[in-house]
């Protein structure tokens, strides 16, 4: 009676082995099938990202170039308001005291 238990069980548990087998094979199957169709749409997506960065360097150049015109004109304009500055600077002086002058010759 025994033999006929474990042979039983032995039958069992090689059915179980078998069954486990099946889908461990069957997971591995659709596994390796799911990463295939990952890399088919994976490498088209990294290829549009590349072009992308490039298209995104290539506007970061012409900001760059814009920023670096705007600072020489924002220079260019500074040097030219203080050229200007000093001699109306002078005058405004010069006018001042040209004023306070026609007001003391009026008081006396």
């Amino acid at each position: 009676m025994l033999e006929i238990v474990l042979l039983v069980l032995g039958i069992v548990a090689a059915g179980a082995g078998i069954y486990a087998a099946v889908v461990l094979v069957t997971t591995l199957r659709e596994a390796q099938a799911t990463l295939a169709e990952f890399r088919d749409r994976a490498i088209p997506l990294i290829d549009k990202a590349d072009v992308t960065l490039d298209a995104v360097n290539a506007e970061l150049l012409r900001v760059d170039g814009i920023v670096t015109d705007i600072e020489e004109v924002s220079g260019a304009v500074s040097s030219a308001t203080d050229m200007i500055r000093t001699p109306v600077d002078a005058l405004a002086g010069l006018g001042g005291r040209i004023a306070r002058s026609f007001a003391r010759s009026r008081r006396s």
